[in-house]
């Protein structure tokens, strides 16, 4: 299921981001609501620095809000846990095993895409849990369309391209190829076609709103089943 939160500008009731969100108490708050109102115990966040760092959440945090340091992926085998990324034209990639063994989010902006972060996270859920690539699932979550995203020589150069600049980038299609590259099931990778910065609704977007643009955030989790032992829950994700 996906959910979309209308953009009202940073710091209003539907702004997720650390820095944009308001006072750390306004912004803590909105996320124990949002691990409330899925099912989950407890949400973990990160401070995303545009890097490949991804964070494996192995327990859960025992409620509350974890904030986990820099880091642009999270991962974990755990039920309970409400996994979060903001975007604000970065793409929101989710990642499941399609056995439920284990959920990873990742927050991708062209720095992060260029260094492999999805290409990471895939060998992570190999070499930590066992998942091969071909027991995931890739869901490209709501980003700046490859229309508006126009990037200068040093984006160009980042993904082997040359071009007269400004030039146009499709986050979103860099991503699902790279996906189907690295073994992922060219029937298993989805996206969405929502433009946080021409619509079809009003999305936070720092291209469109600049320093007045708040942070959605992209969550996922496994849902903890009732009676039901660690591991074997069933998956969730949406995005907010």
């Amino acid at each position: 299921m996906t959910v979309v939160a209308e953009a009202e500008g940073a710091g209003s009731g539907g702004d997720y981001g650390l820095d944009t969100g308001g006072s750390a108490w306004e912004v803590t708050r909105r996320y124990e609501r949002l691990a409330g109102a899925t099912g989950m115990h407890s949400s973990v966040v990160g401070r995303q620095v545009h890097g490949t760092r991804i964070v494996e959440v192995n327990s859960p945090p025992g409620g509350g809000v974890l904030v986990v340091g820099a880091a642009d992926g999270l991962m974990t085998s755990a039920s309970g846990v409400l996994l979060a990324v903001t975007a604000a034209d970065c793409v929101p990639a989710f990642v499941a095993d399609v056995e439920g063994r284990c959920v990873a989010l990742l927050h991708a902006g062209w720095k992060g895409t260029a260094a492999g972060i999805l290409e990471l996270a895939v060998e992570q859920a190999g070499r930590r849990y066992g998942v091969g690539p071909g027991d995931l699932s890739v869901y490209l979550g709501p980003a700046i369309c490859g229309v508006c995203y126009e990037v200068g020589p040093e984006v160009l150069s980042a993904f082997g391209r040359e071009g007269s600049c400004p030039s146009s980038l499709d986050l979103r299609s860099e991503l699902e190829n790279r996906a189907v590259e690295a073994g992922v099931l060219a029937n298993r990778v989805s996206r969405s076609d929502w433009c946080t910065k021409c619509g079809p609704v009003r999305l936070h977007s720092h291209r469109g709103q600049g320093s007045k643009a708040g942070r959605m955030a992209a969550f996922l989790g496994r849902l903890p089943a009732e009676g039901a032992r660690p591991g074997a829950d069933s998956v969730r994700q949406e995005l907010r």
